[in-house]
């Protein structure tokens, strides 16, 4: 009964003020590319996992199981909003469950919605009614958001206004190094023990051959490129355990199909630390503006006395800071080794909706009540 009231009082305003449409189809959601990245370049904080770019890679590579539903809001005809879900039958704790999504896996390291002015509720009003109104679904699950975004709290608003359930989980925070103030600062500020690690472990290298960093970002050359990075990505304990690219060819290819279109927007970088000309350590980089995206990261483990991953590294925040980069991102969760570099860190945060009904009040009871006293280690928002 609520839903009805909150959709007839909104249905006027938002149809006649912010016309809203779905995007199920593929050909009309790449249609979108042009005024999409319009909107993300205006609005979006982390434009690469915003970009249409990196959503029609991953719906090319991991969406087949699943159905676009795809959210945009228009303002005086202008795109103004897109929330980029899917419909799926998702498993919450092996129970079935009819879900709209965000288009998110664990190889989608950041994820929001793209709203202009991230203040202007009504944006998202519109997006809630058309879930209501048309998403079938019984929860409405939003992933990896970060923290500092509105779209958790407003769309968790509008949700307890329908009399859904909610509830939040805290997710792994990922750390960044700020490099605003230029290398010489960002190197003085290190504790000394990585300092000394640093600095020993790259003389005694050298002193056994010549070490240094290549960067390959041509379109021409990253086939080769991506061979070798993934073979060394997977030379150690990913390899092993069956977590490296090279070990999905689902996973595979994704990084490639990303990796060129993102060398084609100039956007891609495929760090390399050679020593003797021979590459060693490895780390798939994404640019967008003063900001660099560590993807994914490997080393030889052959050299592992030098700690080459790190020596890796060191040279690409040097070459960073020369060009005029202010920030290195991680990604990922929160190793302990990346709090050697910088005590920064981006948290994200996940959102649950329940539909008020026996079943998902079930589900809701037994994730946000049931789960976190058995484990009560969980980093759960309580509703």
């Amino acid at each position: 009964m609520v839903e009805e009231q909150l959709l007839a009082q909104t249905q006027d305003l938002t149809n006649a003020n912010f016309p809203v449409e779905v995007v199920r189809d593929l050909t009309r959601f790449n249609a979108l590319a042009p005024e999409w990245d319009r909107l993300v370049e205006r609005w979006g904080t982390d434009r690469v996992f915003l970009s249409h770019n990196w959503f029609r890679t991953w719906w090319e590579s991991f969406g087949a199981d699943n159905e676009l539903y795809v959210v945009t809001v228009r303002k005086g005809g202008e795109l103004a909003a897109v929330a980029p879900m899917m419909r799926t039958r998702a498993s919450i704790y092996g129970v079935r469950v009819n879900a709209i999504q965000a288009i998110y896996n664990p190889h989608t390291p950041r994820y929001d919605f793209i709203v202009a002015d991230n203040q202007n509720k009504r944006l998202y009003d519109a997006i809630w009614k058309e879930v209501l109104e048309t998403g079938r679904a019984d929860a409405v699950v939003l992933a990896q958001i970060p923290e500092t975004s509105r779209t958790i709290t407003r769309m968790q608003e509008l949700g307890r206004q329908a009399e859904w359930l909610t509830g939040q989980w805290l997710s792994h925070a990922s750390p960044f190094i700020p490099l605003a103030n230029g290398y010489d600062a960002f190197f003085g500020a290190l504790k000394n023990g990585p300092k000394y690690n640093l600095t020993k472990r790259h003389a005694r290298l050298r002193r056994k051959g010549p070490v240094d960093i290549e960067i390959v970002s041509s379109p021409v050359e990253i086939n080769a490129a991506l061979d070798d990075g993934f073979r060394i990505e997977a030379a150690a304990w990913k390899g092993q355990e069956g977590t490296a690219i090279i070990s999905d060819p689902t996973v595979a290819d994704f990084y490639i199909r990303l990796a060129r279109r993102e060398a084609n927007l100039g956007r891609l970088r495929l760090a390399f630390l050679r020593f003797r000309g021979k590459r060693i350590a490895f780390n798939y980089l994404l640019r967008s503006g003063k900001k660099l995206y560590g993807m994914k990261i490997g080393y030889d483990p052959g050299y592992h006395m030098y700690s080459p991953g790190n020596m890796l590294l060191n040279l690409i925040l040097q070459r960073a800071c020369s060009e005029g980069i202010e920030e290195y991102d991680f990604l990922g969760i929160d190793d302990e080794w990346k709090f050697e570099w910088t005590s920064e860190k981006v948290e994200h945060r996940w959102l649950f909706l329940f539909r008020n009904r026996l079943s998902m009040r079930l589900l809701h009871y037994l994730k946000f009540s049931i789960i976190p006293a058995i484990k009560p280690g969980l980093k759960l928002i309580y509703p």
